[in-house]
């Protein structure tokens, strides 16, 4: 990974001087192909520790040309940087992803929750015949689909792993409204009866999603984008969803609470246009990643990026929320 000195962050360690945050490096990441939507997962999953830390202790392949053993590399050029800020490229890595992916491979503007879930999958893939396979034991979690059968009462489960949450959006409510619509019970009948195993026939249904278990890492990601027929094409939503630095979820067999560490920022009016920025909590303080900019963000300034409560494309909008179990 090439490492570039900039003088652009400087600024924050003598801003912040002993309030620098102890022990971390904070590296921005050149962007030369719009690939703001892959700098942004890059820079969270470098700020989530587990991840951070187990991608330090990999053990690289014989080749040492996989998507582990690239990252532990990019990781490694962070955290033994000289300087205490700076910037680096991911070229090497880009140029890897581009060869497994063709998604990624061009200078288009991406999505960084489909580039977020082939990552995640990709390095699941790589240690699915491990003993310690560390991404389940850090993002996965079990989630329950329960229907049952409104003739005989028969109730069918099916149970199902998940590394991210997808949230639809409504007008009014909050993150915690939108998690208990996950679980609204949906009727099943007309052409969408359920076919009843016990029954031997189709027969109107109910069914809802429950969460079993709950990750240590919770990745939430809001359905920003959605395809409207008028136009013909994906279009912005821009809802307003209010969100807490503190989540306390109550799953079937286990109640988490949850911090808020990191936040996926879009701007823009389309999926596939627009600019992604990482806001990310470290030692207390956030931190707005931009590409190779880094700047200090407040507190006070986290309302601006839930939406707004008016029809509107062209908004900064949170996009992809990340938790970590306390």
């Amino acid at each position: 990974m090439g490492v570039t000195q900039s003088s652009q962050n400087d600024h924050l360690e003598k801003y912040l001087g002993q309030d620098f945050p102890d022990g971390e490096i904070l590296i921005g990441f050149e962007n030369p192909s719009n690939i703001c939507y892959s700098n942004v997962i890059l820079q969270a999953l470098y700020y989530c520790k587990d991840f951070r830390n187990y991608i330090l202790q990999h053990q690289n392949s014989i080749n040492q040309n996989n998507l582990l053993d690239l990252t532990k590399l990019l990781f490694q050029s962070i955290s033994n940087h000289k300087q205490r800020t700076g910037v680096i490229s991911t070229k090497k890595m880009m140029n890897y992803i581009k060869t497994k992916n063709k998604i990624f491979d061009g200078k288009y503007h991406q999505d960084s929750h489909e580039f977020y879930m082939w990552f995640i999958n990709e390095c699941d893939e790589l240690l699915k015949d491990k003993q310690n396979n560390w991404i389940r034991q850090i993002f996965q979690g079990q989630q329950l689909t329960q229907t049952e059968c409104l003739n005989c009462h028969t109730i069918s489960q099916r149970e199902e792993m998940y590394c991210d949450l997808s949230l639809d959006l409504f007008p009014n409510y909050s993150l915690n409204t939108c998690l208990q619509q996950m679980s609204k019970e949906e009727q099943l009948n007309g052409q969408n009866q359920f076919f009843c195993d016990k029954c031997q026939s189709k027969q109107d249904a109910s069914k809802r999603l429950l969460l079993n278990t709950l990750p240590n890492v919770l990745v939430i990601h809001l359905k920003r984008f959605k395809y409207d027929e008028r136009c013909g094409q994906m279009i912005k939503v821009s809802t307003k969803i209010p969100f807490s630095q503190q989540l306390r979820i109550k799953a079937q067999k286990q109640t988490k609470t949850y911090e808020l560490t990191t936040i996926i920022i879009h701007l823009g009016q389309g999926i596939l246009y627009g600019h992604y920025i990482c806001i990310t909590k470290i030692q207390g303080k956030w931190f707005k990643f931009d590409d190779d900019k880094i700047s200090l963000f407040v507190d006070q300034d986290l309302h601006y990026v839930y939406g707004r409560s008016y029809p509107t494309q062209a908004q900064t909008c949170a996009y992809m929320l990340f938790y970590n179990a306390q």
